[in-house]
């Protein structure tokens, strides 16, 4: 398969001189394998999902570690427990020395909770995302956290691709084996189907064996639907006949396991009445078109869905650039008991961005107005509109108009 350099690449890299390991985290088949090989090309590779190196790490983790001379990779490291101790004792024995092991795993609730209880201050995490379009396309991506420290530096932004393009990476997702051969459309939903089959029936069984599969892929079936909306348990809870509880731990897990994205209610310094129910959606625009069962652009555009669908693929791209580089940033959402919302707030080391994300190229001033309001309350710099319009411009003295062909 064709090799697509990773915005993160140059990140995993910097953190391996720094730190004596780092682990990269994200869901199955985005590309982890292949970026651990490219990032260290000459480590000794293990792959704990074949058989062999995993007995042999099973076996005896500290004489392995012990042998075997310069970096060691470990594909899918939550599958082996003992391997954390053996790395913990491994990494005390030589601290200062940085760019030791490489690790990589799909289940973030299992190999968190290894890293926290034996890793903690030995490891950096980095978690890859199913492909950007600027990894997609080859076009290199904006500085955006460096560009949003200053609204004034935005209009030194140039764009990356064009709108046409866009509806189609929105169309398609970003999971590379799919993205590689989109014009194949009949590959991309046996593609698909086969990795929600593979994702409950493999990954979810082996995780959780006491889970009702069947109830599970139904809900994250519904999933789809209820992208970029408020989650109300109780209503999941009737259509699949489970109780509430159950609906929560759903959601812990699909979002454990990478394929779903909660965005909190934003509540800090709140002077009126918030809703608290957070709202989330399907990381992958490709997956939420598949399950909706999307055929082409124009179909895509006219779903009643569309709308919640672009915002969930905008907060994506968003979100990639600040991991992609490390940044630091915590993602919410904003609304009132009286209905006035705000997309996505982003808390950054540079302030408050709060963010109003539209599918349409133009941007209306009664549209502006929770947003304004949400920049005097909470006294930011400025407030960001990303449309699919076709230049930066001022929409009013506290608003910037950031078009998505410039992310």
């Amino acid at each position: 398969m064709t090799y697509l350099t990773r915005d993160c690449a140059d990140t995993v890299r910097r953190l391996l001189e720094k730190f004596p390991a780092v682990a990269v985290l994200g869901a199955r088949q985005v590309g982890k394998s292949t970026l651990l090989r490219h990032v260290l090309p000459d480590a000794r590779f293990f792959d704990l999902e074949r058989a062999a190196d995993f007995q042999r790490i099973e076996d005896d983790p500290e004489l392995l570690l012990q042998e075997t001379a310069g970096p060691m990779v470990f594909d899918e490291a939550q599958l082996s427990p003992k391997l954390f101790g053996a790395l913990r004792v491994a990494i005390d024995q030589r601290r200062d020395l940085p760019g030791q092991f490489l690790l990589s795993g799909s289940s973030s609730p299992h190999l968190l909770r290894r890293v926290s209880e034996t890793l903690a201050g030995r490891v950096a995490i980095v978690e890859l995302a199913t492909l950007s379009w600027h990894e997609i396309t080859g076009r290199p991506a904006n500085d955006l956290p460096g560009a949003l420290a200053n609204p004034e530096t935005l209009r030194e932004l140039a764009p990356t691709t064009d709108k046409q393009t866009l509806l189609s990476l929105c169309l398609y997702g970003g999971y590379p084996e799919p993205v590689l051969k989109r014009k194949d459309r009949e590959f991309f939903r046996l593609w698909m189907e086969n990795y929600l089959k593979t994702y409950v029936e493999r990954d979810i069984r082996g995780l959780f064996p006491q889970l009702k599969l069947v109830a599970y892929r139904r809900f994250v079936q519904m999933l789809a639907f209820a992208s970029g909306e408020q989650i109300n348990a109780a209503n999941f809870a009737r259509s699949l006949d489970v109780s509430q509880p159950t609906i929560r731990h759903y959601l812990e897990i699909v979002e454990g396991t990478f394929l779903w994205r909660q965005l909190p209610s934003y509540q800090h310094n709140a002077t009126k009445r918030i809703v608290k129910m957070p709202k989330g959606h399907l990381r992958d625009s490709g997956l939420i078109c598949y399950l909706l069962r999307l055929q082409n652009e124009d179909d895509m555009k006219a779903h009643p869905q569309f709308g919640r669908l672009w915002e969930s693929f905008i907060v994506e791209q968003v979100m990639r650039h600040f991991g992609n580089r490390a940044e630091r940033v915590e993602c919410f959402y904003y609304r009132t008991q009286n209905q006035a919302e705000v997309d996505l707030i982003l808390e950054t080391d540079h302030g408050l961005v709060p963010i109003e994300i539209k599918a349409g190229s133009t941007t209306a001033k009664r549209q502006l107005i929770a947003l304004e309001r949400f920049v005097a309350e909470h006294k930011c710099r400025y407030g960001l509109v990303i449309n699919n319009g076709d230049e930066i411009v001022r929409l009013s003295p506290v608003v910037v108009q950031l078009p998505a062909i410039y992310l």
